[in-house]
């Protein structure tokens, strides 16, 4: 009743938008109107369009910004609205830009068209944290990953967050001195479940064992009165891992085979072991992924609201 314009898909509407023969009022009513029919749509939970209203919406608020910016050609802000809003509302800078110039043919506007959809689309990503499309499916509490994120593992290789300086034990090493090494090493190292780096005189690599077996070969060794050395206990690593493998493989590594820590082996065909990874050191671009979205919301403050997936720091 107030604006019947607003209604449908409004192709006639884009067309005098885009073109630059659009009326104060017809701005105005689609900015006002279109905008809340959309809105409560969205809202009830119905199934609706997307596309054609965020033509519609997007159109009107650039030829808004005409009546105020500088005059380039008929449309020319009308564009720019349209490529910004499709880029941050569906999170798809370049669908913007070539809907935008299918519908115009403004071949000469494709910088500027660039600039605003991408700008529109950084803005978007920043201060929200799903686009229109996803929001809905989110809301009914189905999980739903964020779309165009980075798997924080991928972005780190083992040798950045390996221990460097790990204990190692010599093959030829006594069960007990092998048992008190692993005891002075402090921390960690009383828990049995500990993998400990083997070093033998073969030069044979990827070999580990844990302070749970050394103790367990001294018990032999009282009860058979033998004299095992850690060569004796030692047993090949089910994972090994190189320096410059990701933290994403490591991590794929470690819950196949069900382990928890891994030695490093350097490459070649004299390659020794150069560090230990456990599951804490993956924690570490988690870390880091959390610690730069902290910064990132605080250098923002419309972003600054209590997310209730947020891990504490």
């Amino acid at each position: 009743m107030v604006e019947p314009r607003a209604l449908g898909v409004g192709y006639d509407v884009i067309e005098q938008l885009l073109t630059g023969r659009a009326t104060v009022s017809l701005i105005v009513g689609i900015l006002v109107v279109k905008t809340l029919i959309w809105s409560l749509s969205l809202g009830s939970g119905t199934s609706g369009g997307v596309l054609a209203p965020v033509f519609m919406i997007g159109g009107a608020v650039g030829a808004a910004e005409s009546l105020v910016f500088p005059h380039v050609i008929p449309g020319f802000w009308a564009m720019m609205g349209l490529a910004a809003v499709v880029g941050g509302v569906m999170r798809s800078p370049l669908t913007g830009v070539v809907f935008t110039l299918e519908l115009t043919h403004a071949w000469g506007a494709v910088l500027p068209l660039l600039i605003s959809s991408t700008a529109a689309y950084a803005l978007s990503a920043l201060l929200l944290r799903r686009s229109v499309l996803t929001e809905k499916i989110a809301r009914r509490g189905l999980h739903l990953t964020r779309e165009y994120s980075t798997d924080p593992l991928e972005t780190f290789f083992v040798e950045e967050v390996m221990e460097r300086r790990p204990l190692l034990l010599e093959g030829r090493d006594g069960v007990a001195v092998a048992i008190q090494l692993t005891g002075d090493a402090g921390g960690s190292a009383g828990d049995g479940r500990r993998l400990v780096p083997v070093l033998t005189d073969e030069g044979a690599t990827g070999l580990v064992t844990t302070r749970e077996q050394l103790l367990e070969a001294l018990a032999r060794d009282a009860d058979l009165q033998g004299s095992s050395t850690v060569a004796d206990v030692c047993v090949p690593s089910p994972v090994t891992l190189r320096p410059d493998d990701t933290l994403r493989r490591a991590a794929y590594l470690f819950a196949e085979h069900g382990v928890t820590q891994a030695p490093v082996v350097g490459h070649g065909p004299d390659a020794h072991v150069v560090g230990t990874v456990t599951l804490h050191h993956l924690l570490h671009a988690r870390r880091h992924d959390l610690t730069e979205e902290h910064h990132r919301q605080r250098l923002l403050p419309g972003s600054r609201r209590r997310d209730p997936d947020a891990v504490p720091t």
